[in-house]
């Protein structure tokens, strides 16, 4: 028997309920940034880097695109975490695969801020 604890009290209503939440946050800031590219791109449908970055320089849309980062690294962090702690019995695996997750994502996070607010 593991020594996880189980029911209400061990934080996995909440770990599901955020992951239903981001997953409702991902899938309008999905629609957004598919609208905003592929429907309102301008000049004969093309996204260029000028277009991007004149898109970026507007306050409100880096603000979209970081919300969009957070989350998505979130969701995804999330989702491969409950894997690992479903599937990866061996407490020093499981550790090590969970820093790693966490490494991955924090480099993700600074390198798609960076970029996002312009540092990069």
């Amino acid at each position: 028997m593991n020594n996880r604890e189980t029911g209400i009290g061990s934080g996995g209503a909440v770990n599901w309920f955020i992951q239903r939440i981001t997953g409702a946050v991902l899938l309008i800031t999905l629609l957004i940034h598919f609208w905003v590219l592929h429907f309102f791109a301008p000049a004969h449908g093309e996204i260029t880097y000028e277009s991007v970055m004149l898109r970026l320089s507007h306050p409100l849309w880096r603000t979209i695109d970081l919300i969009f980062l957070v989350v998505g690294l979130y969701h995804g962090a999330n989702g491969v975490l409950l894997v690992i702690h479903d599937y990866v019995r061996q407490p020093m695996v499981r550790m090590a695969l969970v820093g790693t997750l966490f490494v991955a994502a924090l480099i993700f996070l600074v390198i798609g801020s960076m970029t996002i607010l312009g540092l990069a």
